[in-house]
């Protein structure tokens, strides 16, 4: 009995001496949780409310790996302290597992791939590492990555002529024969931020009295014919971007050494710009899936979405029926901006239920501020 009245006397000191600094610690934290458990909830309903519809909601869901990184450090710490509101931080776990699994994949890697779709944002054919380099070298840089990875279709955006003493059709054809891709297909009315599809097998541009009609609003559309592999659609687009200036991106980094008055003018800047551009990118993938046709016929739809996974954008193109190729077979976050903006996963290869996704790949090359991703898949029905 003494012994028992020990230990309760050893333990109820370890509680007392947790004292007042200790509680108000406890009380610290379950105050961020509560905040955590707040801001995830945001960032996870984001993906179901239009931005124009409240737009601030799309703010939390851009920053979806940090707020899920605090909710972890939140747990861990609560943990440490041995504190009873731990549910908190659990919950908030728990409201993340639909955004962490849009983005995050487990998918599986097979081979088997009879086809192979590339996307690449080319940046205008700049180095984002040596800003002094020539747009020819660059393209030379680019057109060698893509010849290495023997893609069947290659799907550009951001392309533009890449010495002054040749024309836009010109450096498109000339490109063409340096990757190896004999077909080329762009809107030549309104080329659509400047968007061009490649292709080894033969591409046919679309009537426009028939769906996909209104491309030049989203970005280029072709038919593709690879044969007894089988005939599909390409989409390539490109919707709005934040339009971030260098000096406004560096504000995310380690190396900014802003003033007060700079953290302050560039602050505005950047939430007008994000604010601006969640509200168009919802109008535009609108229009897009408007225009895109349900009728059975095998659709890639690739390009810079420039949206995450926890965004209205993803959402409405999953809800149309689209599978991520990256999900379904892809490994791990994948992201695909290459800038000082960690963890962005923006550029996207969707399939319908016509194509087979197969295995996933993401190239970690340095020049243009995007990683090219590539698909490989099967047509399960042919045109």
């Amino acid at each position: 009995m003494k012994k028992e009245k020990d230990e309760k006397g050893k333990k109820s000191k370890k509680k007392k001496s947790r004292g007042i600094f200790g509680k108000i610690i406890v009380c610290l934290l379950s105050i961020l949780a509560v905040l955590g458990l707040i801001a995830i909830s945001m960032s996870v309903l984001c993906s179901y409310v239009n931005p124009t519809q409240f737009v601030w909601l799309s703010f939390f869901g851009l920053a979806f790996w940090a707020i899920l990184f605090f909710n972890i450090v939140m747990l861990l710490l609560l943990l440490l302290m041995r504190s009873r509101n731990i549910w908190i931080a659990i919950v908030a776990l728990l409201i993340a597992t639909p955004g962490f699994f849009k983005s995050f994949s487990t998918g599986k890697q097979q081979n088997g791939g009879e086809l192979r779709v590339m996307t690449y944002n080319m940046c205008m054919f700049r180095d984002m590492n040596d800003p002094e380099k020539q747009k020819k070298e660059v393209a030379e840089d680019e057109a060698k990555i893509i010849k290495e990875n023997h893609p069947d279709v290659l799907c550009v955006q951001e392309f533009s002529k890449f010495t002054t003493k040749m024309g836009r059709e010109e450096a498109v054809v000339e490109f063409g024969k340096m990757v190896d891709m004999p077909y080329h297909y762009y809107h030549t009315k309104a080329n659509f931020r400047n968007n061009v599809i490649y292709s080894k097998y033969p591409l046919s541009a679309l009537k426009e009295d028939i769906p996909f009609a209104a491309e030049n609003d989203y970005g280029a559309v072709a038919r593709v014919d690879a044969g007894e592999k089988g005939v599909f659609y390409v989409v390539c687009c490109h919707l709005t971007s934040f339009r971030l200036t260098k000096d406004e991106i560096t504000m995310f980094s380690s190396e900014s050494g802003n003033s007060k008055e700079q953290v302050e003018e560039y602050g505005k800047s950047i939430v007008v710009k994000l604010k601006d551009a969640f509200e168009k990118r919802s109008e535009e993938v609108a229009r897009m899936l408007a225009d895109i046709p349900h009728d059975g016929r095998p659709i890639l739809l690739c390009g810079d979405f420039n949206d995450t996974p926890l965004s209205y954008t993803y959402q409405q193109i999953k809800k149309a029926g689209f599978v991520d190729g990256f999900v379904k077979a892809g490994h791990g976050i994948g992201h695909t901006y290459a800038g000082k903006l960690p963890l962005l996963r923006i550029d996207y290869v969707w399939v319908n239920e016509q194509i087979q996704p197969v295995s996933f790949h993401r190239l970690k090359q340095q020049g243009s501020d995007h990683y090219p991703v590539m698909l490989d898949f099967n047509v399960i029905h042919g045109l």
